[in-house]
């Protein structure tokens, strides 16, 4: 081996901040995740971050594997303390917990609270969801209603993102005078996982979470003295008739219902119009035959996934194909990246509405996979098909690239501006 002192010895690399470098904070990986992911899946499926515990997975075979792993934790508490994302969260998950108790939603626990909890918010949700067919398609209706004459517009800010809150405010039982401002205070709440923000944004964040709890603690307390029919006073008569949930469970479940459901939800409605009006073929395959919709939400969810990446944290050390972890380790999984490989997916940056089959993992895998799917796949079939039906020649305004939001584990659009005729 040469002299490290010897001019011409070659020099380690310098370590790569790989949470950076694959995240949306990078504006290469925001404008073609792909050229960076494909050599690393090829190269590296499975690397430590050289400045963080934290581990990045960019195979889907080990990604499935970890997603399912139940030895593996999604509870904050066990990654380690130095990871500056997870510093962000426990920091305002600690600020709520001094006002509202602690953060035990079915996000974040483990097996056997998560299971406990996650029965029965699932019961009560999965039933809301499955008659909610009639719901959606009248706030979608009324959407595009007031979007008729119009011959521009945003088809995220003025379409996309309003329709996901109307419908799960509806559900839980929020009053329609409320849904604006549910809707600010979600969209602030994704700060809470950039660890660059400003302390501006992080006031922003809390203030966001502290609307939210207040909102259904309050609402809680009305529905108890009054139930109406609405996902709420389900599970307090839940609860009431013995089934093991408190009220600290039930109010920060209502919280990740509405934080998770509304901002993905938008941007798979955004994201889906945006692949259709940059894909005429397939667009005009489903105005063709609208049953094709379901298979197209599908592929929109693999090839443009609203949650790029899902974490979870090592309880002991163990390896993940055969890399080692320790414990604390966060490992990380890029959905985007597992849902282009090609070990796995044929062809898999083409995009075909028609792909069968579509094991994607935009929803996760496991024990936590994701409750609110079917009611999502629901709001994006709908809302999709209606539009493109409603304004059969609609047009991006530019060939400008698209405009992705910067924020870390969101692939979602700031805006798409079209044209109507």
């Amino acid at each position: 081996m040469p002299d490290s002192q010897d001019p011409g010895a070659r020099q380690p690399a310098p370590p790569r901040f790989l949470l950076f470098e694959y995240s949306e904070l990078n504006p290469a990986m925001r404008a073609d995740p792909h050229a960076l992911f494909d050599p690393q899946r090829r190269e590296r499926p499975v690397e430590h971050d050289g400045m963080i515990p934290a581990m990045l997975i960019s195979a889907y075979g080990v990604g499935r594997e970890s997603l399912m792993d139940r030895s593996l934790s999604r509870n904050f508490d066990d990654a380690a303390p130095e990871n500056p994302v997870i510093a962000n969260v426990r920091r305002l998950n600690a600020a709520m917990a001094a006002e509202f108790g602690k953060h035990d939603s079915m996000l974040t626990l483990d097996d056997p609270d998560h299971g406990r909890v996650r029965g029965i918010v699932a019961e009560a949700f999965l039933k809301r969801a499955a008659g909610a067919q009639g719901l959606v398609a009248q706030i979608i209706d009324a959407q595009i209603d007031a979007l008729a004459g119009r011959e521009t517009f945003d088809a995220v800010n003025d379409y996309a993102a309003r329709i996901p809150i109307q419908v799960l405010g509806t559900i839980l039982g929020s009053p329609p005078e409320m849904f604006e401002s549910l809707k600010v205070w979600t969209e602030a709440g994704q700060l809470a996982f950039d660890p660059t923000k400003s302390a501006e944004q992080e006031k922003l964040a809390l203030d966001g979470r502290r609307g939210i709890l207040s909102h259904f603690k309050e609402l809680m307390e009305a529905r108890r003295a009054a139930p109406q029919d609405d996902l709420v006073s389900d599970l307090l008569a839940a609860q009431a008739n013995g089934a093991p949930i408190d009220d600290n469970e039930i109010l920060f479940n209502l919280f990740a219902l509405l934080v998770a459901g509304h901002l993905t939800t938008a941007d798979l409605i955004g994201n889906g119009i945006y692949l259709l009006l940059t894909h005429d073929e397939a667009r005009q395959a489903i105005l063709a035959d609208p049953k094709l919709i379901t298979g197209a939400v599908e592929e929109i969810l693999r090839y443009e996934p609203p949650i790029s990446f899902s974490a979870r944290f090592a309880k002991a050390d163990g390896k993940a194909g055969g890399c080692p972890y320790h414990k604390g380790d966060a490992l990380v999984v890029s959905l985007i990246s597992a849902n282009r490989d090609e070990d796995r997916i044929d062809d898999p940056h083409r995009f075909d509405i028609t792909r069968r089959p579509n094991p994607h993992l935009s929803f996760g895998a496991g024990a936590h996979i994701c409750v609110g799917a079917p009611l999502a796949r629901i709001e994006g079939q709908t809302a999709i098909l209606k539009l493109l039906q409603r304004f059969p020649h609609l047009r991006k305004v530019d060939d400008s690239p698209p405009d992705w939001r910067v924020v870390p584990g969101v692939r979602g659009l700031a805006k798409l501006d079209v044209i109507t005729e």
